[in-house]
């Protein structure tokens, strides 16, 4: 499982970049104060923080099938926590005033099933939305890591969850009979002290990237890591990377 690891581990990871997308997203969404939102994969709670901030941890429940969920417990006391995919949620009709998924569509493994139950545990009018990393280009740590490892090894796919480009996301909402839909970009960034700390975070084993790189030997490790740190123009010191995500967001029907 690529995200039986601690919360820890997938904060340094990933956590840098999804803390500055949540308010981003939840601000998307229209998540606010007197509503009852579901975060769908909530993993360690970063979104889920967001969310109770804005509404209330007792407003809040999330859904998780990984070890993360103990995770999020932890950062979120008082929220409805259960385990669980998107495409079974455990939650009865019209339960939500908004059902929304930060960075999870594209690991779902029936995003149609997935966004439908979304859209069932949501109220008449009740928002479904979710967001994406732009992995053809926007999000620069994790492309720029797929192409060095497809560079040296051929037989590999790379990135191969890539469901939910801009188009995507756009006609599944559309396909599903939600109204009002609205699909657009994300932008944020995320800094390192320097390359050791970019690459050790790929060693922690978070996600496709990072159980990728820990099932390879050492030499070819450092092989990666040095194209790598190339492709990144061999940065000597702090460096920024961009991210960009897609996200959608649509009303489900009265």
């Amino acid at each position: 499982m690529s995200f039986a690891v601690s919360g820890d581990a997938y904060d340094r990871f990933m956590g840098r970049y999804s803390r500055r997308l949540a308010p981003a997203f939840a601000d998307f969404a229209g998540v606010e104060a007197g509503q009852r939102v579901l975060d769908v994969g909530c993993g360690s709670g970063v979104l889920t923080e967001e969310l109770a901030g804005r509404v209330g941890a007792e407003q809040v429940s999330g859904v998780d099938p990984s070890p993360l969920l103990a995770a999020c417990a932890e950062r979120v006391p008082g929220a409805e926590l259960k385990q669980g995919k998107a495409e079974a949620l455990p939650w009865p009709d019209d339960s939500f005033d908004a059902a929304i998924a930060q960075l999870v569509i594209h690991f779902m493994d029936d995003p149609a099933a997935g966004v439908s139950e979304m859209a069932r545990v949501t109220r008449p009018g009740g928002v479904v939305a979710a967001s994406s990393w732009d992995f053809s280009g926007g999000m620069e740590m994790l492309r720029l890591y797929w192409e060095t490892a497809r560079e040296l090894d051929h037989d590999l796919s790379g990135e191969s969850r890539s469901f939910g480009n801009l188009e995507e996301l756009d006609a599944l909402w559309r396909e599903l009979g939600l109204e009002d839909v609205e699909a657009g970009p994300l932008e944020v960034s995320a800094g390192y002290q320097d390359f050791d700390e970019l690459w050790g975070t790929f060693l922690l084993g978070v996600g496709p990237a990072g159980e990728y790189v820990v099932s390879l030997p050492a030499d070819r490790q450092e092989t990666l890591r040095e194209e790598y740190r190339r492709r990144l123009g061999e940065p000597t010191g702090a460096l920024t990377l961009s991210a960009r995500a897609w996200a959608a967001r649509g009303r489900v029907p009265a």
